[in-house]
């Protein structure tokens, strides 16, 4: 043991006994959790405080934790706890993107050769005349996507002439 470290001991140890020394130890261990808790909760509230919009949709959600978990690398199952998602959310990929390009096409053909047909006229056509075996929610969902909904018309009034 060289001298320096000697000194150093017994500059830090000098005059305790060996229940201080313990104690000492503790003292230290437990500072340095602590501040490693703190290190964390700080950057969760950094975290949050980026996100402080008001985030409702999951897929909005999710893309936050992603962002999370890239730029500030905490764990997925931190930024999932942060942002209110599931791991199974986070982790999900959409599938069929290639079939809901095809039935964005078809509505958009449909809308463009039938301009008087709504959705369930165009939904009616792609199942029973083409032959197609999608569900109507997810036909729907891109329909309102593509913004093809046909405005609502009043009633025309019958002006009675006396």
């Amino acid at each position: 043991m060289s001298s320096a470290t000697f000194y150093k001991w017994r500059a830090k140890f000098g005059g305790m006994d060996a229940s201080m020394m313990a104690r000492l130890k503790e003292l230290e261990d437990e500072n340095r959790r602590l501040k490693k808790m703190y290190a964390e909760e700080r950057l969760k509230a950094d975290i949050l405080k980026e996100a402080i919009e008001k985030v409702v949709k999951p897929s909005r959600r999710r893309e936050m934790a992603q962002k999370a978990v890239m730029e500030k690398h905490v764990s997925i199952r931190l930024a999932c706890w942060m942002f209110s998602i599931s791991e199974n959310c986070y982790r999900y990929q959409a599938k069929l993107r290639g079939e809901n390009d095809q039935i964005a096409d078809w509505l958009i053909t449909l809308t463009h050769n039938q301009r008087n047909w709504g959705f369930g006229l165009c939904f009616l056509h792609l199942r029973n005349v083409k032959g197609f075996r999608w569900n109507h929610k997810r036909v729907y969902r891109i329909y309102r996507e593509l913004e093809l909904n046909l405005r609502i018309k009043p009633k025309k009034r019958l002006i009675r002439e006396a």
